[in-house]
């Protein structure tokens, strides 16, 4: 059998403007920074990662395509980040962003086409 048989289709499938791909990145390294003591955590989202310096398509959108274990890792440090951000400096035009992120990056992305 081929390797492709047997490598699993992504749970999701995100999908981003290169703005917003910009601010996973940074909340996704952030949550590396503050859970350095998690080594599962820490693979998950250097996955993530990875996978956020995709080329964006034509319309400069990028399609992320992500494991559950990936979403919660991404679904935790956006929403960490938000927190974070509202706390700080209450609510921004740059949370607006952020905020578009941490809904999508719940249950509502697309399933494998």
């Amino acid at each position: 059998m081929s390797e492709a048989a047997h490598t699993p289709e992504p749970a999701y499938h995100l999908f981003l403007a290169s703005d917003e791909a910009s601010v996973a990145g940074s909340a996704v390294r952030l949550l590396i920074s503050d859970e350095a003591h998690e080594a599962g955590i820490r693979q998950l989202a250097r996955e993530v990662l990875a996978s956020l310096q995709a080329t964006p398509d034509e319309r400069g959108r990028l399609t992320v395509p992500l494991g559950a274990g990936n979403m919660k890792v991404l679904h935790s440090a956006v929403k960490l980040l938000l927190n974070d951000l509202q706390r700080e400096n209450g609510l921004s035009a740059g949370t607006a962003a952020i905020a578009a992120i941490a809904l999508r990056a719940g249950p509502i992305c697309a399933k494998p086409r």
